[in-house]
């Protein structure tokens, strides 16, 4: 039922899918086990395209009503047995530097519902046991099934202004040649990767500072170490507050992308779209620092 009110809402299995974290094939196979079931066509099918009769109509009339008050009936039983909380798996340094600073947002528009962060490598049954929601990297051509992808893993070099200011200037990327550069262990091969973007394959030459999470390089960046390879989205509000700069326009896709999973448990949180939609909405709010970002 859940299914064929996104549905009929959109007017589309894809949308609905991503709306309910599931794939489009399983949203019709859902419609149409619901269909066989009440021996009635919902929907006219044409061109990719649906159309809700009238049967489908009067149907999904009803069935709002209802489903809203189901999951409000729902949502205070969960609420007063403490389960009003979503925990969500993400990386300790994407946690830290992108989703923490935003909680506080979410909790004023939706101060009954409790986040918890994970940030143990789940994955299979055990982060379907221990999570409602994952934040993965994934190749591009592999996001998982029903999956939201949020960002395009997007990469370039960045600066704090005032080590830029005294070690400058910067115009091709040949000149990073001179300077320290930053490098996280977990993304050994970045910097190499986007020097052959930009034609470069030597690069022995270079000073070096290793570390081992993104955020401890993001830090040892502002400090006027040296120059960070900056990814979306962790690079986002540094770049937005000017703590960090892009002297080269140059960012280059990695070809993976950081995605919105909703694990099985998080399937049945009646609260759970609020935070979907909260995250997304506020993935495409980082959208305007990168597009300055050539």
């Amino acid at each position: 039922m859940k299914a064929f009110e996104a549905a009929a809402r959109h007017c589309n299995f894809q949308l609905a899918a991503q709306e309910l974290g599931i794939s489009a094939s399983a949203v019709s196979h859902q419609v149409k086990s619901l269909e066989d079931f009440t021996a009635t066509p919902l929907f006219i099918r044409r061109n990719n395209r649906l159309i809700l009769r009238d049967e489908g109509k009067a149907y999904y009339e009803q069935l709002g009503t209802a489903l809203d008050s189901i999951g409000f009936a729902t949502e205070n039983l969960i609420r007063s047995s403490g389960r009003g909380q979503i925990t969500v798996n993400l990386y300790p340094s994407l946690a830290d530097v992108w989703l923490v600073p935003r909680l506080g947002d979410f909790h004023e528009k939706h101060p009954t519902i409790a986040v918890r962060l994970n940030t143990s490598e789940l994955v299979g049954n055990s982060l379907d046991r221990e999570a409602d929601f994952a934040l993965v990297y994934s190749p591009r051509t592999e996001v998982p099934s029903g999956a939201t992808v949020l960002f395009s893993d997007d990469i370039v070099p960045a600066v704090a202004p005032n080590y830029l200011a005294q070690n400058g200037p910067v115009e091709r990327p040949e000149d990073l040649l001179d300077h320290p550069l930053i490098a996280s262990l977990s993304e050994d091969e970045e910097w190499k990767n986007w020097f052959q973007a930009q034609g470069i394959n030597e690069i022995m030459q270079v000073r070096q500072i290793e570390m081992d999470m993104c955020s401890s390089c993001l830090k040892a960046a502002k400090e006027g170490l040296g120059f960070v390879m900056g990814r979306r989205p962790y690079l986002d509000d540094d770049l937005k507050s000017g703590k960090l700069v892009v002297p080269l326009e140059n960012k280059m896709s990695t070809g993976y992308c950081l995605s919105l999973v909703t694990t099985l448990r998080g399937q049945d949180l009646p609260f759970g779209a609020r935070f979907r939609d909260w995250i997304i909405e506020a993935s495409r709010e980082s959208e305007a620092v990168w597009d300055k970002v050539a």
